[in-house]
């Protein structure tokens, strides 16, 4: 049995409308969300499904009250790795009341790839029997459903954090999405299911995802409550005017990241000489580093792309100078030399060769040996940042000995929603109607490259670029300058994220 497949061919006796789902019916007016009426050359078929939206919403119920108020019986129980998973699901009384079930409790067990068992139980939680007239296929299709949406929820992070948001603040785009991403994952997966009396939890699952979230909620507010960190900068003296200058001014916009305020104070007592922040792109890495050199007062003296610009003449060269050679230093150079911070971006892109400078300039005596024989001693104000990008095709690993030598190492999640709400409505405030799509768009996108692994990368700066664009002339046309170039003239790639663009309506 294909679940997905098979949930098309099943309507609720009682009604046509998926239960509380913001009005949408099986094969009906959904599809304005998936076919943009100015592209009528998009052949988008994909609709609504009533099984598959009343287990979404189901769900999402149940996670809420899990998460948020911890006050529901039933769980989710799972194995590492999440390929068995056991859904223990309680039914509002509110489903029952509006018939869109008879039992008031449902149990799934899902064992493995293929076997599937679920069981309905009424209010004194007796197993129900199956009997076609009294419980028909189109309600053992709910707790098959659902266990499948519970394993979604433990294998895909992206799906997850979605979801939840959904559960605490539901809307019709976010439902249309949740219930798409879902069908577009298991729409070909075929399981053997069978309807028995489920009377324990199998041994192997042994992880629960309500004390799963429980530590992740405290936890977060552990993290929420901790106090701001007041930053001791550097004396304005030690650094020479010329170069107080280069201490970067930035837009208020740009705040520093909570986790990175007390290593600020570590970089201007000198306990960090060289931190490495590293995380997905568009995370706003380089602009990290910037922003501790603005707070503590420090001097960028060069910021190095290590993709492009980086190269055997790093600490300088010989250079003509009429009728003589002379050695001209690198800015690098003259960071070691007199104190200040240099950034190297994507340093695990760089050649080896280029960066063996780096084992002897971090090490404690802290030196480098430049090509005119002049050994510069590092100065004490000097400091290392760099930047590398993780969790795509093509990302290669550090030099251990290397990494070994920075003395902090910061991970910078990926920016939340309101986070690239607020930079786009702040930079580009035209798209402020348009962040909730725009911000949809962009996750599409990201799951799309990542579970198919291609070679590419999309970022908030490629969906902020879209939007400035889009000021002049519309988001369909600007997306055709700005994301789908994203797919580096694959052109089934270009007709996907298409396909994904015009989901939306656009003005």
């Amino acid at each position: 049995m294909k679940p997905c497949k098979y949930a098309y061919k099943l309507v609720r006796d009682s009604s046509s409308e998926i239960f509380k789902g913001f009005g949408f019916k099986h094969l009906s007016d959904a599809t304005q969300y998936y076919v943009h009426p100015n592209n009528q050359s998009y052949k988008g078929t994909t609709t609504l499904c009533q099984p598959i939206g009343e287990a979404v919403m189901l769900m999402a119920e149940f996670i809420f009250a899990l998460v948020e108020r911890n006050d529901t019986a039933g769980d989710i129980l799972y194995d590492d790795g999440a390929g068995n998973v056991y859904l223990d699901l309680p039914v509002p009384v509110e489903w029952l009341t509006n018939n869109v079930t008879r039992a008031y409790r449902y149990k799934a067990y899902l064992d493995g790839a293929s076997s599937l068992r679920v069981g309905a139980y009424d209010e004194n939680g007796r197993f129900i029997a199956s009997n076609p007239m009294l419980f028909t296929e189109s309600y053992k299709l709910m707790p098959v459903l659902a266990v499948l949406i519970a394993q979604y929820l433990l294998t895909d992070d992206d799906y997850c954090k979605a979801f939840t948001e959904f559960s605490d603040l539901p809307d019709a785009a976010s439902f249309v999405n949740l219930h798409e991403d879902f069908y577009q994952a298991y729409k070909n997966n075929e399981y053997q299911v069978g309807y028995f009396d489920i009377v324990s939890v199998p041994k192997v699952c042994t992880y629960s995802f309500r004390k799963k979230y429980a530590a992740i909620k405290e936890n977060k507010a552990a993290i929420s409550e901790s106090p701001d960190v007041d930053i001791i900068p550097f004396e304005p003296s030690e650094f020479s005017e010329e170069y107080r200058s280069l201490i970067p001014e930035l837009s208020e916009e740009f705040v520093l990241p909570k986790n990175l305020q007390t290593v600020s104070n570590a970089v201007v007592s000198g306990d960090v000489r060289a931190l490495l922040l590293h995380g997905p792109a568009g995370t706003g890495k380089t602009m990290s580093c910037k922003l501790i050199c603005r707070e503590t007062g420090l001097p960028v003296m060069e910021t190095i792309n290590c993709t492009e610009s980086l190269d055997e003449f790093v600490l300088g060269k010989f250079l003509p100078d009429g009728d003589k050679i002379v050695f001209r230093e690198s800015y690098v150079t003259k960071a070691i030399r007199s104190g200040g911070a240099v950034i190297f971006e994507e340093i695990n892109f760089a050649r080896p060769q280029h960066l063996a400078f780096l084992n002897s300039l971090l090490d404690d005596n802290g030196f480098v040996r430049l090509d005119n024989g002049e050994v510069v001693r590092r100065h004490k104000n000097f400091r290392f940042f760099a930047t590398m990008n993780i969790g795509y095709y093509g990302t290669k690993e550090l030099n251990q000995a290397l990494y070994n030598r920075f003395n902090a190492i910061a991970e910078l999640a990926e920016l939340s929603d309101d986070a690239i709400t607020r930079m786009l409505t702040a930079r580009v405030p035209e798209c402020a109607e348009h962040t909730e799509k725009l911000i949809s768009v962009y996750h599409k996108l990201k799951k799309k490259i990542s579970s198919e692994e291609l070679d590419m990368v999309i970022s908030p700066r490629n969906i902020e670029n879209w939007a400035r664009l889009a000021k002049f002339e519309g988001y369909i046309q600007a997306a055709e300058k700005t994301i789908i170039p994203i797919a580096k003239c694959d052109r089934s790639v270009e007709d996907a994220f298409r396909g994904i663009i015009m989901l939306y309506k656009w003005n």
